[in-house]
């Protein structure tokens, strides 16, 4: 899977969708009047990837997400159970979240396969193994994929979900996406492993297995305690740490973030990034930047 273009679209928390309005406005003419904060936010960092680039219209999109349209859900939630009535028909048609895809379609288009993936911690590895699935049969070409989530900001939920202290951790929203293609010619890096273990040990393992070309650099999902870091790093020699999350901030769908936030920084590197599920499910996510 070959890289050729990324955006990182990350954001402090926003109550006036205008601002993103605005940020979409500097790379299409199109008017979204009716669109949800979530749709706005997708379109914000899509545009941002797609700008300027000749994408075919046979081409994918994949967008991956954790809580999807998390605003239209409270809301509908809130008009059903505290105010005992019938959600309002255009906040109800909103949770469906998958409408953010067809709008990322709808501007550039693009007349391919049309998806969202969600998988609890791992939605962005999970969306990638399919877009894998598809280069490999032949079936896709190139693709946009995309990783986004609005801010979820409930001190209490995020403390008991997690086991993290909230105060530690900057909360933001996000919109990071990368044009994958088949082809490598003009690629600016590549996607060279997405592996899956059920274990820290059989992931140590692995990696020691590994010969990487470039200098290592290695990052952790938010739920890789500080025992399990050091497990790891000592399993793979490396050249240095890239907290992305200390970095740019904390949204669910953390993992693009990093991916693009790698891309932005480095070159000839290889990002070694280890996710981890509340199963306790490890995926390692191999990408090298040319």
């Amino acid at each position: 899977m070959y890289i050729h273009n990324y955006s990182m679209f990350v954001s402090l928390p926003v109550d006036d969708i205008k601002i993103y309005k605005q940020e979409i406005s500097r790379y299409t003419d199109l008017k979204f009047r009716r669109a949800t904060k979530f749709v706005l936010l997708t379109l914000a960092g899509a545009c941002q990837c797609a700008h300027g680039q000749a994408i075919q219209t046979d081409a994918a999109v994949y967008l991956t997400t954790e809580n999807g349209n998390l605003g239209d859900a409270e809301t509908v939630l809130d008009q059903i159970y505290h105010k005992g009535e019938f959600p309002m028909p255009y906040n109800f048609i909103n949770t469906m979240s998958n409408t953010a895809s067809f709008y990322v379609a709808q501007s550039f288009d693009l007349l391919g396969r049309n998806f969202t993936v969600s998988s609890k911690q791992l939605s962005f590895e999970r969306g990638l193994e399919l877009l894998r699935s598809d280069l490999g049969a032949g079936v896709v070409k190139e693709a946009l994929f995309g990783g986004v989530d609005e801010g979820s900001f409930s001190k209490s939920q995020f403390e008991t979900k997690y086991g993290r202290p909230f105060g530690d951790y900057e909360m933001i929203e996000g919109s990071c996406w990368l044009l994958i293609k088949a082809e490598n010619s003009g690629a600016l890096g590549e996607i060279t492993a997405i592996e899956s273990f059920g274990s820290l040990t059989q992931t140590a393992q692995w990696l020691k297995r590994q010969r990487f070309k470039q200098p290592v650099i290695l990052s952790y999902g938010l739920l890789i305690d500080r025992g399990q870091k050091e497990s790891l790093g000592q399993a793979v020699p490396h050249e240095a740490e890239f907290d992305y999350i200390s970095e740019y901030g904390y949204f669910d769908s953390a993992t693009a973030c990093g991916i693009c936030g790698f891309l932005d920084r480095y070159e000839k590197a290889c990002l070694v990034h280890v996710n981890q599920d509340f199963r306790g499910q490890f995926v390692v996510l191999v990408v090298e930047k040319y």
